[in-house]
């Protein structure tokens, strides 16, 4: 719900108007951007995700050579319709008869209608896989002699239990990778998680906070434990939402605790009333993640453990800051302080330089 209420925001703000699948439900979402295109060698079919994706990807929903989608229902109206889709996806039915409607919802998979017959280039969400890892790419390799597949991956590829990556990797044209270990580790191409410029939601009802973080426990939350303490020595106003807590593990006062995850809208409007967002990385993860770009499109100080990201062309010594700051006096007043990032920087991590990318790649393997 609070999905579609930040759709709502944003069609009140005139930033979104068209039509995108969130949940189960279909909300009007079309942007209304000054590009009506850009120039690319492909059509893209982007088969996307909800959540934070649908404001990272908002640059380029609308244009007229970009067709982004969240699932797999869009075109499928009835309910029948929408039962067969899904039966043909279903991994338990799949584990008997591979696809067993494909025949029917293959053709009538991800609709769109382009202006012009440019090739069609399909990018897949890694996150996509019982979608990708049925027939489904060599219908469209049968159908279309000329189109070009591309994954995505903006998780470790070890965190997806469905994904057999192995089988899969040699149907795409271009593996992509958030995380640049896991690009040399699988022989990916690298390429960092987009993010598009919005406007926050408007959080009235919610306090201000100096440092604000959200993610699940998972193996750090000892250290999430220690900085939210850090954070009250120092004085600062501390919004920790901590999830999936392990059953045995102390919880602290102050913290919020859940067993679900927060949903993106709701994270945005903590965001629009907090000063600072705080990141610590998982173990093993080498990737620069939405907190980053967050507190680059939001104007937000960053707190991180990243020393990657700190020493990236991205980093920005007036917001980024290394964790240990909260080590010192000063920490209060550094994250008091206003930012405002370069609209250069902003515009480097916007969805358009993705394609742009892919487009580029593409061409030279022709």
């Amino acid at each position: 719900m609070l999905l579609i209420e930040l759709a709502k925001h944003f069609i009140r703000k005139g930033l979104l108007s068209g039509c995108c699948l969130i949940s189960k439900k279909l909300v009007t979402l079309r942007l209304i951007t000054r590009m009506s295109a850009i120039d690319l060698r492909y059509n893209y079919v982007i088969v996307g995700s909800e959540g934070y994706y649908l404001v990272g990807y908002r640059d380029i929903m609308g244009l007229d050579n970009v067709a982004y989608f969240t699932d797999f229902y869009s075109g499928f109206d009835t309910a029948v319709d929408r039962c067969l889709v899904r039966w043909n996806f279903s991994r338990k039915l799949n584990s008997i008869v591979s696809t067993p409607f494909s025949r029917y919802v293959f053709p009538r998979l991800y609709p769109h209608r382009f202006s012009d017959d440019k090739p069609l280039c399909y990018v897949f969400f890694g996150n996509r896989q019982y979608v990708y890892q049925t027939p489904y790419l060599d219908y469209l390799r049968h159908t279309q002699s000329d189109v070009r597949l591309v994954l995505y991956m903006q998780d470790l590829v070890e965190r997806n239990a469905e994904l057999c990556f192995d089988a899969v990797r040699g149907k795409f044209d271009l593996l992509l990778s958030y995380d640049s270990g896991d690009a040399e580790r699988y022989g990916m191409t690298y390429y960092p998680t987009p993010m598009s410029c919005v406007a926050l939601p408007d959080a009235d009802d919610l306090p201000h906070s100096d440092v604000y973080f959200c993610g699940y426990a998972k193996n750090r939350y000892e250290v999430l434990h220690e900085l939210f303490r850090k954070c009250v020595e120092r004085g600062l106003k501390a919004d920790f939402n901590i999830i999936g807590m392990p059953t045995h593990a102390p919880r602290l006062p102050g913290i919020t605790y859940s067993d679900k995850p927060i949903n993106y809208a709701d994270n945005l409007r903590h965001i629009a009333r907090t000063r600072c967002i705080l990141e610590v990385m998982q173990s093993g993860a080498n990737g620069f993640t939405p907190r980053a770009w967050e507190s680059i499109v939001f104007d937000k100080h960053l707190l991180t453990d990243n020393a990657a990201f700190l020493n990236s062309e991205y980093s920005y010594s007036q917001g980024h800051h290394g964790i240990e700051l909260l080590d010192g006096d000063n920490a209060p007043q550094v994250i008091s302080a206003d930012v405002q990032y370069p609209d250069t920087l902003k515009h480097r991590l916007s969805p358009v330089r993705l394609l742009q990318f892919i487009d580029k790649n593409l061409s030279l393997m022709q």
